[in-house]
């Protein structure tokens, strides 16, 4: 039986995980929970799954039935547990991500800010330390599947999927009328709110390509992206005798983490299975479709290597952050990650970073967002 510690437990990819794990028991137990600040679900969570192991990140009450960080560390490194699920929106799962790996872990990775902060450091750390990264996001997840059927050198190149979400068709729109439901009101995810504003914006997309090139060893031109509406085809792998590989299903997050928790068996993931009359229509557009500098900003950002990547990531947490509590316009997410962007492009050196220098960047790409942002209201 193998043992699942979820970081992230309170979030929708955390409820479907605990989900899943119940219909697949008999093979499954869990080792423990952590949430950022939802102490009310968290606690329900334990009560129903019988759970001790229990942390609140942002921990404000006094109840004293959570175990500390620290503690969740030394659960990692215990043979307690055997694979970790992370589903922590944003950067603030990086460090618990590198234990999970330094301690040898299966790690099931949904948030693509890690990887695109770190990805080189994840990668050579679970290289090092053999541990397994299965990315559970419903597209690297495909590409994972497609991979293990192909050997490297006969690869062409991958193609990510996108819905396109709530704004596909709508070129040279006013992005200063885009309203925060607007841009939450996604036509197939249901995704937390934060994956909701990358998906209107293409920032998960761009976060995307850049998690592809570590994931996967991957160069920037072998990596493509492709609208496609409804998200049915959640990824595809081209060869180089021109076939393509993809995997189909109904756009439902079980059937990734079920993957991930099952690898390399099948076990049960609770969602409906594909018709084929029901969606029976398949439809490919341009991603430049959508005007938006996203993809863009993910090829110049690999291009520029160092730490650009890792502000990219912190410029769009602070400037979504900002939309979301209406302190901004739509717009000026793209305008604050360009800034940041051109700052550290400008002035930080071409660097292979230790991830010291990740979390110092990380750290600084924010305040000059916020600052950035101040200026312009």
């Amino acid at each position: 039986m193998k043992k699942v510690l979820i970081l992230g437990s309170t979030g929708s990819i955390g409820q479907s995980t605990l989900e899943v794990i119940e219909a697949n028991k008999e093979d499954f137990s869990l080792a423990g929970l952590v949430a950022k600040s939802n102490e009310k679900l968290l606690l329900e969570q334990a009560n129903k799954y019988k759970v001790n192991n229990i942390c609140l990140i942002n921990k404000k009450s006094k109840n004293d039935v959570f175990i500390s960080e620290s503690e969740i560390e030394d659960l990692i490194f215990s043979d307690q547990v055997d694979i970790v699920v992370a589903a922590i929106s944003g950067i603030a799962g990086l460090k618990t991500i590198l234990s999970s790996i330094q301690a040898g872990k299966r790690v099931l990775i949904a948030n693509k800010e890690p990887l695109v902060a770190a990805g080189q450091i994840l990668m050579e750390e679970a290289k090092k330390f053999n541990a397994e990264i299965i990315p559970i996001d419903s597209e690297h997840c495909a590409i994972h599947q497609c991979l293990k059927n192909i050997e490297k050198e006969d690869l062409n190149r991958i193609i990510i999927t996108c819905s396109g979400g709530p704004f596909l068709g709508k070129k040279n729109m006013n992005l200063k009328e885009v309203s925060v439901e607007d841009a939450l009101n996604h036509p197939v995810w249901k995704m937390g709110s934060k994956n909701l504003i990358d998906s209107a914006s293409l920032m998960n997309k761009a976060l995307e390509i850049i998690e592809a090139k570590w994931l996967f060893d991957l160069k920037n031109e072998q990596i493509d992206v492709i609208i496609h509406p409804q998200s049915i085809i959640h990824s595809m792998v081209e060869t180089k005798d021109n076939s393509i590989l993809s995997v189909m299903s109904e756009p439902d997050m079980k059937i990734c983490i079920a993957y991930g928790l099952g690898f390399p068996r099948k076990i049960k993931s609770l969602s409906k299975p594909l018709s084929f009359f029901k969606n029976n229509l398949l439809e490919f557009i341009n991603i430049d479709q959508i005007d938006f500098p996203s993809i863009k900003f993910a090829r110049d950002a690999l291009t520029s290597g160092g730490l650009v990547p890792a502000a990219l990531n912190a410029a769009n947490e602070i400037a979504v952050e900002k939309f979301i509590n209406n302190e901004i316009k739509f717009d000026l997410i793209f305008d604050t990650i360009k800034h940041v962007m051109e700052k550290f492009d400008k002035n930080s050196p071409k660097i292979q970073p230790t991830l010291e220098q990740i979390l110092t960047a990380d750290e600084k790409a924010r305040l000059f967002s916020l600052d950035y942002i101040k200026k312009t209201q």
